[in-house]
């Protein structure tokens, strides 16, 4: 799914800055009696929209990570919990927080409230399912997704982001099951799961641009029980086979571009065809 949404802005990326772009700087002449329609002048500002949300969102998702990382820093304590590498924080804040912040440098964040709510083993639980996002850089993808849409200036694709984010919370079930100790991390992560959900105010969650919560409200309470209990059940959970297509797609077509950007004549007949093109919207 994560393929299928970002997969083809990638391969238009590698075709104009790979093909289209270096056929117009060698075949396009320096002198020329050509004008700029309308039609032209809407499409460019179009797309120039859509790269500038983009890099807008870039910019303000790593802005306001960063003021959110700070505020939430001066409201709580570091901690020291099972070994897993992460710099964890004890947080006082009106929701129940338990979440990982951050791409590069993650943090883990738990909410005062969290610590007496759960117990012992499913707080370590809900701590291998953070872990399972972090090991699938999902923060990453979901920042991913968001600039595809940006860039497409259209609402679509929205279908394939919802579904993406509930298969990451499976997969990440799965992680927290597989690494942890089967049935019983099964059965903890479940049961907190339904304690936090219990202690969420009726209000609108705190904006988070990268960062993964162990429980959204978007996605199904009783769905992900009921699997987690369907997991306890399994003598063991074997790991998803990995069908990372993305990148070799890319590498493939990556070689195929650059094999005809240093033919000449193919270069000639890519500018070709882009005039023609741009002859349509004249």
């Amino acid at each position: 799914m994560f393929g299928l949404r970002v997969t083809p802005i990638v391969i238009s990326l590698i075709v104009i800055f790979g093909l289209t772009l270096p056929a117009f700087l060698v075949y396009e002449p320096l002198d020329t009696d050509e004008t700029v329609s309308w039609k032209l002048v809407v499409v460019v500002a179009i797309a120039m929209f859509g790269i500038a949300a983009a890099v807008f969102r870039i910019l303000a998702s790593w802005w306001q990570t960063r003021r959110l990382i700070a505020d939430w820093r001066g409201n709580a304590v570091p901690i020291t919990l099972a070994a897993h590498g992460l710099r964890s924080y004890k947080l006082r804040h009106r929701f129940p927080v338990f979440a990982v912040v951050g791409i590069f440098r993650p943090r883990l964040f738990i909410a005062e409230q969290v610590f007496e709510t759960l117990e012992e083993g499913e707080i370590a639980a809900v701590i291998q399912h953070e872990l399972g996002h972090i090991a699938a850089f999902d923060n990453l993808k979901r920042l991913a997704l968001s600039l595809c849409g940006d860039i497409l200036v259209a609402p679509v694709g929205r279908s394939l982001e919802q579904a993406w984010s509930k298969a990451a919370e499976n997969a990440a079930d799965e992680y927290a099951v597989r690494t942890g100790s089967g049935a019983t991390t099964a059965l903890s992560l479940a049961s907190a799961l339904i304690k936090i959900a219990r202690i969420i105010p009726n209000e609108p969650e705190p904006p988070m641009p990268a960062a993964s919560y162990a429980f959204e409200r978007g996605h199904s309470l009783a769905e992900r029980v009921q699997r987690l209990l369907a997991l306890a059940d399994q003598d063991e959970v074997p790991a998803r086979p990995t069908r990372r297509m993305l990148v070799p797609a890319v590498t493939l077509i990556s070689v195929i571009t650059t094999v005809i950007a240093v033919d000449h004549r193919s270069l000639a007949y890519i500018h070709e065809v882009s005039e023609s093109v741009l002859a349509l919207l004249q």
